[in-house]
């Protein structure tokens, strides 16, 4: 216990006799955390919002004018008997010219022009919730856009597509800048424990001159470590947040047109403890391998 509250103390009084090389340190680690953290946070909710569009797969089937009832009802069938489909609906031509009608009043005078409803019939397929494979889906699809009487599918998955390579995009640029990012802290880290041992040079001889172990003369500069990443996971944290609450501030127009894929209202805790245990490993990683390198080289 004794060793414990020693080391601890000698960590702090590390930390605040370099005050300036600290709070650098500490700005150093933030920053670094801050960019993968916002890439993390925007990849996060893309994904949320590709779950939830999945939870809603759609597909209109549209027919071909010269089929008959028997033929559709045969269809309708043969995709309600599959079990990605939840629910399989009729919308006749006429239907679809009322339902054109009510949804845009404004276009009503164009119909007019028409003897005859100029929209095809169509069938709507609704599919189970838990029918997340894009995979399966468009395989269903692909079967059914074969059949005799069907004129052309739409599948309301385009934007899912689309919202997963621009995730995809995201994370690959967020891993690229994270990886230069932390090589650039640790190294900071390392040089800020390197002057640290420089400065204690005379009291780590001494101690090692009285018997002290390794570990016992190693323990406050990985703990000096530890608090730097843990402080500066804390600090990335703070900022991400104030970011994420600032953006709609300040970027109204931006705000207006992604406020349905991104979520501005709080930071997912998983990203907070994400940036809290990166911190800290960067801080005790870059300790170990400062000590491990300029405790041997330190006479004694």
């Amino acid at each position: 216990m004794r060793f414990v509250i020693y080391s601890i103390k000698q960590a702090m009084a590390n930390l605040l006799r370099n005050k300036v090389v600290n709070l650098l340190c500490l700005g150093i680690i933030a920053f670094t955390l801050l960019v993968p953290g916002i890439f993390n946070y925007i990849s996060f909710n893309l994904e949320r919002y590709i779950d939830k569009l999945s939870e809603n797969v759609e597909a209109i089937i549209y027919i071909q004018d010269d089929s008959d009832n028997g033929a559709i009802e045969k269809l309708m069938q043969r995709m309600q008997a599959n079990l990605l489909v939840k629910e399989v609906g009729f919308t006749s031509r006429d239907q679809a010219k009322a339902n054109f009608s009510r949804e845009f009043p404004e276009l009503k005078y164009i119909l007019s022009e028409f003897n005859y409803s100029p929209f095809p019939a169509s069938i709507d397929v609704k599919f189970q919730s838990d029918a997340r494979n894009l995979i399966q889906v468009e395989s269903f699809v692909r079967d059914i856009k074969n059949a005799a009487n069907v004129e052309s599918v739409q599948l309301n998955m385009d934007w899912a597509r689309k919202i997963a390579m621009i995730k995809k995009f995201t994370t690959f640029a967020g891993l690229f800048l994270s990886a230069i990012l932390l090589i650039v802290s640790i190294f900071i880290i390392f040089n800020v424990v390197k002057i640290n041992i420089f400065y204690r040079r005379d009291e780590i001889n001494i101690l090692r001159l009285v018997g002290a172990s390794d570990w016992y003369i190693k323990t406050p500069f990985l703990i000096e470590g530890f608090v730097l990443g843990f402080l500066g996971g804390l600090l990335a944290g703070g900022l991400l947040l104030a970011t994420i609450k600032a953006f709609p501030l300040y970027a109204g127009f931006v705000f207006n047109i992604i406020k349905q894929l991104i979520d501005f209202r709080q930071l997912p805790q998983k990203i907070f403890w994400q940036l809290l245990v990166t911190g800290t490993a960067i801080g005790l990683f870059s300790s170990f391998i400062s000590l491990r390198r300029f405790i041997k080289q330190t006479p004694g």
